[in-house]
């Protein structure tokens, strides 16, 4: 009971909305014939039935996922109750900008190949073909955005890879930014552009026009507004967003949620929940969203949880620190109150895609994931580095001054 003491009534129901999301979209990991043979319509579970293969039958990441949920809880609890106090790691600025600077070239390394070889993805013919008629005849809702950095890649570079690479660049640099605002702490925005640039996901989709990644820059960019000082373009941010895809819209409560609790003022608040409520209401007059007859499909709801770890059976590393991540950013929660944030943005990319299985026609693929590997590696940094008080950086600068 001591680490739920000292908790706001806000933190407790977060973390227990988030770590119900996030045990549902782990149990298949676990178990990966568990939630198809409940469902007796569907061709996998006959296929389970037939075969007589165990509903639970452990997954390759039930060893892995077990012993660092164990290890996590005996951490934490440790912590607790020795009272030990972690020192915040920080790093100069000189450092991490060498740092970023090795981050960025290793990533361009690693890409270099993808920049100058064709796009294989069977979307690509269906792009390229949007691309070339673009600008249309009638300016309604489209991807205006996403088609005009595309055939700005072809004017500039002549090649429809390099605008998207640099996307990918912008978006290792606005995870470092939005990690480091929300702790004050640059080692935290380090550590969370590492994770990003470590995974799978975000090097296979990293420079591919087909499934380019404007869409989550530019709603990482709206959020990163909302603490900054041009707070109001974080609105036309998030617009750009959706011109970009509409798929951000789902993430609208998460946006609210980041708004109301960020550390600015009343008005500010206001103004910004007041645009993004405007921002909808218009959305969803206007978007095309693909809704079935059907009305809600149970079967498509639960396979929008199983599709997280069969669609990130490469990045172990996402499957694996989840649960521990939401459970550190609960106990931080009294210290940072963006973790609440973070965690409600884990979460939500999560239930975004069961809920769109269950009432659209749209199927589920890997690149949707990357929000949730972005957030969860802005979380991480969050945990592993203590935020520091301004307070705390007014006597470090007061210090250094006295010190020249």
């Amino acid at each position: 009971m001591l680490i739920f003491s000292n908790k706001s009534k806000l933190s407790h129901l977060v973390f227990l909305f988030s770590i119900t999301i996030t045990i549902l979209s782990i149990i298949p990991a676990l178990f990966p014939a568990l939630y198809a043979s409940t469902n007796q319509q569907s061709v996998i579970s006959q296929f389970i039935t037939e075969n007589a293969i165990n509903p639970f039958e452990l997954g390759m990441f039930f060893i892995p996922i077990i012993v660092t949920w164990i290890a996590t809880i005996v951490f934490f609890v440790v912590i607790k109750l020795k009272s030990v106090k972690i020192r915040s790691i920080d790093l100069p600025k000189k450092y991490s900008i060498i740092a970023m600077v090795i981050i960025l070239s290793v990533f361009t390394i690693l890409s270099y190949d993808d920049v100058i070889s064709e796009d294989k993805h069977k979307d690509w013919l269906l792009v390229k073909d949007a691309v070339e008629d673009w600008p249309p005849e009638e300016i309604g809702f489209n991807l205006h955005v996403r088609f005009f950095m595309l055939s700005s890649s072809l004017l500039v570079f002549g090649n429809y890879r390099v605008i998207p690479f640099l996307a990918s660049v912008a978006l290792l640099v606005t995870t470092y930014l939005f990690a480091n605002k929300i702790t004050n702490n640059r080692f935290a925005g380090v550590i969370a552009a590492a994770i990003v640039l470590q995974s799978n996901l975000f090097l296979s989709y990293s420079s591919t026009p087909s499934y380019t990644v404007f869409w989550i820059l530019f709603y990482l960019v709206s959020l990163y507004l909302t603490v900054h000082k041009t707070w109001f373009l974080s609105p036309v941010a998030y617009i750009t967003s959706l011109f970009s895809k509409p798929l951000t819209i789902t993430f609208f409560p998460v946006s609210i949620f980041f708004m109301l609790d960020a550390e600015i003022s009343v008005k500010k608040k206001i103004i910004l929940v007041l645009a993004m409520l405007t921002i909808i209401i218009v959305g969803v007059t206007t978007l095309d969203t693909h809704t079935t007859d059907e009305g809600w499909n149970w079967n498509g709801f639960w396979n929008g949880f199983v599709s997280l770890a069969y669609q990130l059976r490469f990045d172990g590393f996402v499957v694996v620190f989840l649960i521990p991540t939401i459970i550190g950013l609960y106990v931080i929660s009294k210290n940072n109150r963006y973790a609440n944030s973070v965690s409600i943005m884990i979460s939500g990319v999560i239930i975004s895609n069961p809920i769109l299985l269950a009432m659209t026609d749209i199927t589920s693929q890997p690149y949707r994931f990357i929000p949730l590997l972005v957030f969860l590696a802005i979380g991480i940094g969050m945990i592993v580095t203590r935020k520091k008080e301004l307070e705390d950086i007014k006597k470090i600068k007061r210090v250094s001054k006295k010190s020249k």
